[in-house]
């Protein structure tokens, strides 16, 4: 029997062997924070497939059809009752956007923009309200409270882009606030593009001036502030507003809302005041109050934030239609003000809780399941491809098409729109939903 032998020290062999072990994930699974918010997002984006399609949608889409075709309308070219007078085809640029999606995309593209639009709007009012030191829990609930309201509006209409570039302009002033840099500049590059999406650009010169009166009240109370910066800005956006059509005539032309649109504001129901009774109205009234808590408490926003609150909540209780702009801003304003006051409300405070992927996808879509049906039990109609003739006149529409093109139609105001889209251009209507073009007194008339 051989005696046994000792391995050699100094061969590999009997060296220690490493083995690699990869590391563990921390934490396996999807931040809870992230499913409330694709919930919440995935809810308000399929809303405008199951909801009525709004009324002007079709004229928007058929004036696209004409800029695209023949270029901008100088000239009225669907009314007989004001056949050739002048028209300021004011979001000519948000209309050529709808026709050229539709006729590449249909009408589920247009939905995915505007959703798309509305949701990163909600976005970046939350990622301000993350950057002013607010936990997820009170921002979760205020993003659900904006979406409820967002949810009543949220449609394939230009105003949508209004909502989205109010909200970066709120974001890049707050920015700028904080530490001064050159992002701040583009805010007369973006007024040029808006003042030819829609004719909300004006709520530009809102957040301008609540800026500068901010500043200035700053100045007051001994706070270093620059008075000059924004006013430069305003000043080169005032400029960038004459890139349009119109020229500078176009900063006048919102004044016509508020001259003359007493027959609007008394028949139109989203240029009246939100009603108390109205169940749907209490989101708008919820927010609102939320605002006005967040502006009288001890921890109140800064001066900018403060007057861009109080502006908003009263323009909301003026016109449900302006509810969007303080929905949006109720998300950062609120939500600093409960970190300011209360540590569990803080970044600090944020559980990390997370849940496995499928548990995540799985509640996304009960979301979109429930929201669906939900809209469509109260009248909402699907849309995917083409949209909905749902509540429009359908059969009456297709008979004048057949029987009486040319002749003169005596319609009704809301559905006027849907008209211009099946009659263009043999047959035209006597009004529409361009309530600025036809005025208060035709509209009295009518």
């Amino acid at each position: 029997m051989s005696a046994a032998r000792w391995p050699d020290p100094r061969s590999p062999a009997s060296r220690p062997q490493l083995r690699l072990v990869p590391p563990r994930p921390a934490r396996a699974g999807v931040p809870i924070v992230a499913v409330q918010l694709a919930a919440i997002f995935a809810g308000l984006a399929v809303l405008p497939l199951v909801k009525v399609v709004d009324n002007d949608f079709w004229w928007h889409l058929r004036t696209g059809q004409v800029i695209v075709t023949s270029g901008i309308p100088r000239h009225d070219p669907f009314s007989w009752s004001r056949a050739g007078a002048p028209w300021t085809t004011h979001e000519w640029l948000s209309e050529a956007i709808i026709y050229v999606t539709e006729s590449m995309f249909g009408y589920v593209g247009n939905v995915l923009l505007f959703s798309g639009a509305t949701v990163a709007a909600l976005w970046l009012m939350y990622a301000l309200g993350r950057r002013m030191g607010a936990g997820t829990r009170p921002l979760v609930a205020l993003t659900l409270l904006a979406a409820c309201v967002l949810g009543l509006f949220v449609t394939v209409r230009p105003q949508v882009f209004t909502w989205l570039l109010f909200a970066v302009y709120v974001h890049l002033i707050c920015r700028d606030e904080d530490a001064r840099g050159r992002e701040i500049w583009a805010i007369p590059a973006l007024m040029a593009l808006w003042v030819n999406l829609h004719l909300g650009f004006f709520y530009g010169f809102l957040a301008l001036g609540c800026w500068i009166a901010g500043n200035a009240a700053r100045r007051l109370t001994g706070e270093p502030a620059s008075i000059w910066r924004p006013i430069a800005v305003a000043g080169a956006s005032a400029l960038a507003t004459f890139a349009n059509p119109s020229g500078p005539a176009i900063l006048w032309y919102p004044v016509r809302y508020f001259t003359d649109a007493s027959v609007t504001k008394q028949y139109v129901q989203e240029w009246q005041r939100p009603h108390i009774g109205d169940p749907f109205h209490a989101a708008i009234f919820v927010t609102a109050a939320v605002l006005l808590l967040a502006v009288a408490s001890r921890t109140r926003p800064k001066p900018f934030l403060l007057l861009i609150a109080l502006a908003t909540a009263a323009l909301s209780m003026q016109a449900v239609r302006n509810a969007p702009f303080a929905a949006l801003v109720v998300v950062p304003i609120a939500g600093s003000a409960m970190a300011a006051r209360w540590s569990a409300a803080r970044a600090e405070a944020d559980s990390g809780l997370r849940m496995p992927l499928p548990a995540a996808c799985g509640i996304v879509l009960l979301t979109v399941a429930i929201v669906g049906p939900v809209s469509m039990s109260v009248g909402g109609a699907f849309s995917f491809w083409s949209p909905a003739t749902h509540s429009y006149p359908v059969a009456p529409a297709a008979y004048v098409a057949d029987h009486d093109a040319g002749k003169r139609v005596l319609n009704d105001y809301s559905n006027g729109g849907f008209e211009i889209a099946q009659w263009y251009p043999s047959t035209k209507v006597f009004v529409d939903g361009r309530t600025d073009f036809y005025g208060d007194q035709f509209l009295k008339d009518y």
